[in-house]
C-alpha cells in the first residue's frame, strides 16, 4: 500500500463518526491485531533486561504501563517475573477480554525461551503461569486481567494518574512515546517523576522511525523528515499521529522534567543514514541542527532514574485530542549505537 493512500484513509476515519472503530475493523481484516507472542514478549524482555541492567529488579514491583495496546503482553511479562501491582492506561479501547485470553494462551510455547532471556527463576514463572490458566472462565476483562496483577485504566490519562507521590516503582511503555505530542510527553514524563519513588526508573522503548514505511516498501524509516510541521500533519494526524521526535530530543525533554540517564542507546537504519550522507534524502530545515545519526535513528531504548525528591509540577497543557496506541512494525536490518 503506498503510504499516502493509507494517509488518506487514515484521514477521512479521523472525521467520520465512528472513525476509531471503523480503524479497529481495518486493523483486524489487516492482521495488525493478531497475537504475536514470540515479537511482543520480547519488546517485554528488552524493558526487563534494561530494568535489570540499572540494577534493579521486578520482584515485588508496583509498575505504571503506558499505553495497554491490543493485548496485554507486557503486563503479563512483569506478572511472570514477579510485579506485585501492573497499572495499566490508555485512551483508545483496543484491549478486551478475547484478546486478553488470546494473550494469555499463546504464551504457553514460549515460556521457558522467555525465562531464560529474562534470566528469571523457572519454578516460580511456570507457577505463577499455571496458577493464572488453572483458574475458572472469568466473567469479565477486569476480572482476568486482575488474575495477573494488571489494572486496566481506559480511557486514563498518564498526565493525571491520581496516583500517590512515590507509589511505582517503574513507569514503562513500549512503542507508545512516539505517539504522543510533546507538549503532553511532558507532561507525562513529570507525571512520571512525580508518582515515581526515590530511585525508581522511567523505562521506555520507542520507534522514532516513519511508521508508514511498514506498508510501503518503496520509502524508509526517514521519509517524514522532508516535510515541515505543518505539511506533515496532513498525513500524520489522528490515529496516525507520530510527534517526529529524535532520540536527542527525547533525552532532552525527559532531563528538563528532571529524570537522570541511566541509559541511552539507538538503533540506527543503516539505509537511511546513507540517504541522508549521499543527500538522496533531503531533510527539512526544521531538522537542520540535528546529526545524521540521530535523524535515521529508528529506535531508541531508554531508562531514567528518579533523583531523590519530588520534582516540581510542570504547567499543564492545553487538552488534545486522543493519542492512538502503538503501531506495530517488522523487524530490520539495523547497527546499534550509543
Amino acid at each position: 500500500m503506498y503510504w499516502q493512500h493509507k494517509a488518506f484513509a487514515i484521514n477521512i476515519l479521523n472525521r467520520i463518526p465512528f472513525g476509531r472503530r471503523g480503524y479497529l475493523l481495518a486493523q483486524k481484516l489487516l492482521g495488525t491485531t493478531r497475537v504475536n507472542p514470540r515479537r511482543d514478549l520480547q519488546r517485554a524482555a528488552e524493558l526487563i533486561e534494561m530494568i535489570r541492567e540499572a540494577g534493579q529488579t521486578i520482584e515485588g514491583s508496583e509498575c505504571y504501563e503506558i499505553g495497554t495496546g491490543w493485548h496485554p503482553f507486557t503486563p503479563l511479562a512483569f506478572y511472570l517475573a514477579g510485579a506485585r501491582r501492573i497499572v495499566s492506561v490508555d485512551v483508545n479501547p483496543w484491549l478486551s477480554l478475547n484478546s486478553a485470553l488470546q494473550t494469555i494462551h499463546s504464551v504457553d510455547p514460549h515460556l521457558e525461551w522467555f525465562t531464560q532471556i529474562c534470566q528469571l527463576d523457572r519454578a516460580r514463572v511456570f507457577e505463577r503461569y499455571q496458577r493464572l490458566v488453572a483458574t475458572p472462565k472469568a466473567d469479565s476483562l477486569r476480572e482476568l486481567l486482575g488474575r495477573f496483577h494488571c489494572e486496566y485504566i481506559y480511557p486514563g490519562d498518564a498526565r493525571h494518574t491520581g496516583l500517590p507521590d512515590r507509589s511505582m516503582d517503574f513507569v514503562i511503555s513500549s512503542n507508545v512515546l512516539e505517539h504522543i505530542p510533546p507538549t503532553i510527553l511532558r507532561d507525562i514524563a513529570a507525571e512520571g517523576c512525580r508518582i515515581l519513588k526515590p530511585g525508581g526508573l522511567f523505562v521506555h522503548r520507542f520507534n522514532p522511525g516513519d511508521h508508514y514505511a511498514n506498508d510501503d516498501p518503496s520509502i524508509g524509516t526517514g521519509n517524514f523528515l522532508q516535510f515541515s510541521e505543518l505539511e506533515w500533519k496532513s498525513y500524520g494526524a489522528g490515529l496516525a499521529y507520530h510527534n517526529r521526535l529524535r532520540c536527542s530530543q527525547f533525552s532532552e525533554l525527559f532531563a528538563k522534567v528532571g529524570l537522570i540517564p541511566l541509559i541511552e542507546k539507538q538503533r540506527v537504519d543503516p539505509t537511511v543514514l546513507e540517504a541522508l550522507r549521499n543527500g538522496t534524502l533531503q531533510p527539512h530545515g526544521d531538522f537542520a541542527d540535528l546529526s545524521p545519526e540521530d535523524l535515521a535513528a529508528d529506535y531508541m531504548w531508554y531508562a531514567g532514574l528518579q533523583p531523590h525528591g519530588t520534582p516540581q509540577p510542570l504547567p499543564t497543557s492545553p487538552q488534545d485530542t486522543d493519542i492512538p496506541s502503538a503501531v506495530d512494525e517488522p523487524a530490520r536490518s539495523v547497527s546499534i549505537c550509543g
